[in-house]
């Protein structure tokens, strides 16, 4: 009994320091991940199907409600010109409107309203219409200040930039890390951005500055828009 006693003294004393000498080694530290981060890009060019632009209905005097006054009289007249182009009412909104007084030596206590009205072309075959309805025949708008192409399906063409990026970016992980003896093993991070790209502003200042007397319709060429995604991946490496 004495001896049992004894061999379970032994063992749990064995036992006790066993624990104790690997409490005190430290812990196998975990290897470092090792990794690549690369930038693909995907670019795809679509046909515009809308139009977003701004009129503007400027108005100045020297007597402040007479001003206000005739620039509601024509900011009426250029909306309905705009509705009679064949724009509906929800597709048309007051953008931005402001009256203020000068205060230079020249033109000291004159005053300025402005009314900027905004308008969306679902129909972009009218965007010559318009312009014309709007500013050509002298309804009252006196210049465009933003004119952009817009496509009214952007997730389809969003979704195919952003597949032919991240193709982009695994190509180049691939590349650099067969290079380097080493294979792609997983994404460990994707951030992304993208971008719209058209022609507009220029060409439409220029077709608005046009004699406003001539018969000629004001021309418009939408060309294309580049939608472009952009990412940066990434990519755990393995041997």
């Amino acid at each position: 009994m004495k001896k049992m006693i004894k061999s379970i003294l032994i063992i749990g004393l064995g036992a006790a320091l066993f624990s104790s000498c690997m409490l005190g080694r430290p812990a196998k530290e975990d290897a470092p991940v090792r990794s690549i981060t690369v930038s693909g890009s995907g670019s795809v060019s679509v046909k515009p199907d809308m139009v977003s632009m701004k009129f503007i209905v400027r108005t100045t005097g020297w007597n402040c409600p007479q001003v206000a006054e005739r620039n509601a009289i024509n900011t009426a007249n250029t909306i309905a010109a705009i509705k009679e182009a064949g724009i509906p009412e929800s597709d048309i909104s007051t953008f931005d409107y402001s009256i203020t007084q000068d205060n230079s030596h020249n033109y000291a206590g004159e005053y300025t309203v402005r009314n900027t009205i905004a308008v969306v072309i679902r129909n972009i075959d009218l965007t010559g219409k318009v312009i014309d309805a709007a500013v050509k025949n002298n309804t009252g708008a006196n210049g465009i200040t933003s004119f952009e192409y817009l496509v009214s399906d952007k997730a389809t063409a969003l979704r195919e930039a952003r597949t032919l990026a991240i193709k982009n970016a695994q190509d180049a992980a691939s590349l650099l890390a067969g290079a380097s003896g080493c294979k792609v093993n997983g994404v460990l991070e994707i951030r992304e951005d993208y971008t719209s790209a058209g022609r507009g502003n220029e060409m439409m200042f220029k077709a608005v500055s046009m004699d406003s007397a001539s018969g000629v319709p004001t021309p418009i060429v939408e060309g294309n828009i580049t939608i472009t995604s952009n990412v940066t991946v990434k990519y755990e490496l393995a041997n």
